[in-house]
């Protein structure tokens, strides 16, 4: 029952506790008939959590939340809710109810999350590209946090190749932090993606970034760290990932660079999985590919797919021919060769050479 959790919320009562209520008492409903007879509640509350409880029922304190939220197009939703994650719902510690803006349907999508360093250097902020391009066109949800640095640039790229993203934010839903990357959270509810949160927007500012980590965790098949410090806080998210039983992935960073002591601490101690290139970590994931790998073949090929499959007709090709004789610009061709592998078109072959896929 919503109600029962938006009043706990309004309250001041934590997820956890809500839930260690709702078990208790056996239901939401029968939480929400408690709220009538405050008495009930002394063996497990506080005297100020009941007081709270009991103004809001007294009151017309819910029915303004709600209209306010309305106002501001702010929606929620909570985890008795058919569209909440059924990943997240799995978790320890799962929010009782997420505000969100855009599509909520992705709450329940094959996501990979991408974190890292909010100082990020060119080396990482070009992985992050690489591998945000590469595991949106195989179709995967890009999760983060929408911070500055790797979280910013990997669902910046996203949105770039018309993916879907997630943005988890640490504060409230329609006062984004960081600030700059308002226009950021407008352009991934435009391009139809989501913006969640568990940080009542009625709340003073505060900002729960651990909290916030152990959301993008949840929501995730797989955490993926391009570039982290010795004490970034998105190993925060590895270690929620590592506790929910999620893959971790570790791009390898230069020994000499302070902004990779973290992710080459994950690989040398044998936390995280060391990718070189993103089809280490989508092939991570054989039920997705197999599923993929049925739609794509119900998908027409465009021009350039074409082209390319009709060069590799007969005998494998070069990169360099392909090059020469597409006349695709080099970014453009990667792309697609990507794209192309991950569909199980084509092969890549050592020398550099591409093959067809003969199934």
């Amino acid at each position: 029952m919503e109600d029962a959790y938006l009043t706990m919320s309004l309250a001041g009562i934590s997820s956890k506790k809500q839930l260690e209520l709702v078990q208790k008492f056996g239901s939401s409903e029968n939480v929400w008939m408690s709220f009538s007879r405050p008495h009930i509640l002394e063996t497990v509350l506080g005297k100020s959590a009941i007081d709270a409880i009991t103004n809001i029922i007294n009151s017309n304190k819910l029915q303004d939340f709600k209209f306010g939220l309305q106002k501001i197009g702010v929606n929620y939703i909570t985890i008795e809710d058919g569209r909440y994650s059924k990943r997240l719902k799995e978790i320890f510690d799962p929010p009782t109810v997420l505000y969100y803006i855009g599509d909520i349907s992705l709450l329940n999508s094959d996501a990979i999350a991408i974190v890292g360093a909010r100082s990020c250097t060119n080396y990482g902020r070009e992985q992050t590209k690489i591998f945000s391009r590469a595991l949106t066109e195989a179709g995967f949800v890009i999760v983060s946090g929408l911070a500055e640095g790797i979280d910013g640039i990997a669902q910046k790229e996203c949105i770039r190749c018309g993916g879907k993203t997630i943005a988890v934010l640490a504060g409230k839903i329609h006062d984004v932090y960081p600030a700059i990357h308002k226009e950021l959270a407008d352009e991934i509810v435009k391009k139809g993606g989501l913006l969640i949160c568990e940080t009542l927007p009625t709340e003073l500012p505060r900002y729960g970034f651990v909290q916030r980590n152990r959301i993008i965790a949840g929501l995730s098949l797989g955490v993926l760290v391009p570039e982290a410090g010795e004490k970034s806080g998105s190993l925060h998210t590895v270690e929620f990932a590592n506790d929910y039983g999620r893959h971790i992935f570790a791009i390898p960073g230069p020994v000499s660079s302070s902004k990779s002591v973290g992710t080459n601490r994950l690989i040398k101690c044998f936390q995280g999985c060391c990718v070189t290139e993103p089809n280490d970590v989508i092939k991570d994931f054989p039920g997705f590919l197999l599923q993929n790998k049925k739609q794509d073949k119900m998908v027409q090929l465009d021009m350039n797919e074409q082209l390319i499959l009709g060069l590799l007709e007969d005998e494998a090709q070069h990169y360099s021919l392909l090059v020469e004789k597409t006349g695709l610009d080099l970014k453009t061709l990667n792309s697609l060769l990507t794209r192309m592998e991950i569909r199980g078109l084509i092969v890549r072959m050592a020398g550099n050479y591409y093959q067809k896929k003969i199934d």
